[in-house]
């Protein structure tokens, strides 16, 4: 009787080892899954944010509407301020659409 209790209990220790390691797996796969779409999606919206690159068009039109002298016009597009303007911008952006990610799924 002892032998037939120890084989029930060694069978059904393994078979929930069996089930643990199928639903490890199974998460494993879906957690993946989901970052691949995540990742994707991020990069795609980074590359959308990157690409619009606006900005010394901008801003030359708007000193030429405020009449700066075109000197101070070319040092400014030279120095790369509407870039670094852009660059700020498109950061905040990207933060904001990582604020819509809710907490609970960020947290491991």
């Amino acid at each position: 009787m002892d032998t037939f209790l120890a084989f029930v209990g060694s069978f059904f220790s393994s078979l929930w080892g069996f089930i643990k390691l199928g639903l490890m797996g199974f998460f494993s796969v879906i957690s993946t899954f989901v970052y691949m779409i995540l990742d994707g999606l991020l990069t795609v919206v980074t590359l959308f944010v990157t690409s619009l690159d606006l900005s010394a068009l901008v801003f030359t039109q708007y000193a030429q509407w405020t009449n700066l002298p075109p000197q101070a016009i070319y040092l400014v597009n030279q120095l790369a301020l509407p870039q670094c303007a852009s660059l700020i911008a498109g950061a905040m952006i990207v933060r904001l659409l990582l604020n819509l990610i809710p907490a609970a799924v960020t947290r491991v």
